[in-house]
């Protein structure tokens, strides 16, 4: 876009829909594309050439409908969005209750936004939502309100952008995180609280529009489909982050897929309970865990990728059960198939997070199956840790005991320093242990030889040769600089469906797709990434 002007239309009216979404004339943004085929940087780019960032924190707005107009010939759009009085992103005094956000301008949230009880926000195709800078209590961040809907539904070739206000000459990359807040899906599906709860992140001021969790398993929060959400997970109050895409109480009639998380300082996903069904999920390059499971989450998911980066990371997978009491039900049943966990290489030695705890780790009561998946490339001493405590203790070896808790099916490859032709199970075990290094559980060092034996039992392998084609990483065993995930190897066969898979939470993405290589990619996986919906495939790290 050519930026030859700024027009403010101070009493033009944006419709009735938007009587009471404020925005400000006195200072101007001015934008660059970061939607798709943006060609943003890979990394980024030196510090002395980065441009100036732009003020931050959300600004005080008056009674004043205003476009702000940056292009020439009056055609780009920039509406500033503000929750003023609670009104949300539907005023009160609209007439009806749903409002479009139109992909022939840019929505810039200004401070916390939400979609209020019974309202619903339309977002077009190719729309891009920036949200400005700023942490604490000048965080930005989409919230859709239990009762609220979201009905977000791009397309493979028009995706639709959460991103971050930026400079015109500002390229952010995999390393620009915490820039703004994220998105947060509220809703009434159960969790294992006992009650409605907040969601972690949100300021108490937002009153009950931050409450989550019911009885409704089949709760509807809308359709979230072809969505990139970038350089999220911005610091918050009390030492707390928003994901990329936080789902607290979201249920089985909710469509969720094809979503990526990008560069968060946080986690890439997280779930507080619910019930929701998910396909084809991206997280790169998260400076915490990739997948978070939390409060009962009971659901059935297939086709999930994470990648992580070069300079700081957590698990792939935090798979937590309940909070307090640890024996709250419903247990987290959840199911993950054809999943690609792509870590950082077993050779990285200086960077930060909690990268070197077990790449996949169940707590407290978790009970989440993995099959048919593949995780590679590990910077971790351990490859898998299943919590085992004190006898009388609710912990997720019980659930392991009880046969919910299930990994069949699952290639591991390249996962710790120690890594060799060698490598055992016992070596990728990582027993729960106290203070003093001894074993915490009831279990003792048993538990160590018995998981072992109980993962070769269920076709789960240790393999020496790569299940993908290809991988670039920077010094050797650095960074991903690209892979090719086409399965190779061992990866091309031996998938099987999850006996279970659906049945914990019918509904949306309750089937499994019938495929049988193992991982995330291959014939029968329609991840539509040739059309450059995600950042990973505009930056090179899928090819």
């Amino acid at each position: 876009m050519n930026f030859f002007r700024t027009t403010i239309l101070e009493s033009r009216s944006l419709g009735p829909l938007f009587v009471g979404l404020l925005l400000i004339p006195a200072l101007v943004f001015i934008t660059a594309c970061d939607s798709n085929g943006s060609g943003d940087n890979m990394d980024s780019p030196p510090a002395e050439q980065e441009p100036a960032r732009l003020d931050t924190g959300p600004v005080e707005e008056t009674d004043t409908n205003v476009d702000v107009d940056y292009d020439d010939d009056g055609t780009a759009e920039v509406v500033r969005v503000t929750d003023v009085n609670n009104n949300g992103v539907v005023p009160r005094d609209a007439n009806g209750s749903t409002v479009t956000w139109s992909s022939d301008k840019t929505y810039e949230l200004n401070g916390f936004v939400f979609v209020n009880p019974g309202d619903t926000l339309e977002i077009e195709p190719g729309t891009e939502i920036q949200g400005r800078l700023g942490g604490g209590a000048d965080a930005s961040a989409l919230i859709v309100a239990s009762g609220g809907v979201i009905e977000a539904e791009g397309t493979a070739s028009d995706p639709i952008v959460f991103t971050s206000v930026r400079a015109a000459d500002e390229t952010l990359g995999r390393d620009d995180r915490g820039l703004w807040g994220g998105v947060i899906l509220l809703g009434d599906a159960p969790t294992n609280n006992g009650s409605e709860v907040a969601i972690e992140g949100v300021p108490d001021n937002t009153g009950a529009r931050i409450l989550y969790g019911g009885q409704n398993v089949d709760h509807d929060v809308g359709t979230f489909k072809y969505v990139s959400i970038r350089h999220t997970g911005t610091q918050l109050g009390n030492g707390d982050e928003i994901q990329g895409l936080t789902l607290g109480g979201v249920g089985s009639g909710s469509t969720i897929e094809y979503v990526e998380s990008y560069a968060s300082d946080d986690d890439g996903f997280e779930w507080f309970g619910g019930t929701v069904n998910t396909k084809y999920l991206i997280t790169a390059y998260e400076s915490d865990d990739a997948f978070d499971i939390d409060q009962g989450y009971r659901g059935s998911n297939q086709f999930w990728l994470a990648v992580q980066g070069g300079n700081e990371s957590g698990r792939a997978s935090e798979m937590d059960g309940a909070g307090s009491p640890e024996s709250a039900e419903p247990y987290a049943e959840s199911i993950i198939s054809n999943a690609t966990y792509l870590g950082m290489g077993p050779g990285v030695s200086d960077a930060s997070g909690d990268a070197n705890d077990p790449f996949i780790i169940h707590r407290d009561n978790n009970a989440t199956s993995y099959h048919n998946s593949v995780f590679a490339g590990g910077r971790t001493n351990a490859g898998i840790q299943i919590e085992d405590l004190e006898a009388g203790s609710e912990d997720a070896a019980n659930r392991w005991d009880a046969g919910q808790l299930e990994h069949q099916d699952n290639l591991w490859y390249n996962i710790g320093p120690g890594f060799s032709g060698q490598t055992t199970f016992e070596d990728l075990i990582q027993l729960t242990t106290d203070d003093d290094g001894t074993p915490s559980g009831d279990r003792g060092n048993a538990l160590e030889g018995n998981l072992a034996d109980y993962l070769r039992s269920e076709n789960n392998a240790i393999v020496n040769n790569n299940p993908y084609a290809s991988i670039s990483r920077a010094n050797g065993n650095g960074a991903i600089q690209s892979f090719d995930p086409t399965p190779v190897n061992a990866a091309t066969s031996g998938a099987n469906e999850p006996s279970d898979f659906g049945n914990k939470s019918a509904g949306v993405n309750d089937s499994w797709t019938s495929v049988s290589f193992r991982g995330a990619f291959g014939s029968g996986a329609e991840w539509n990434l040739d059309s450059d919906w995600a950042k990973i495939t505009q930056d090179g790290t899928v090819q």
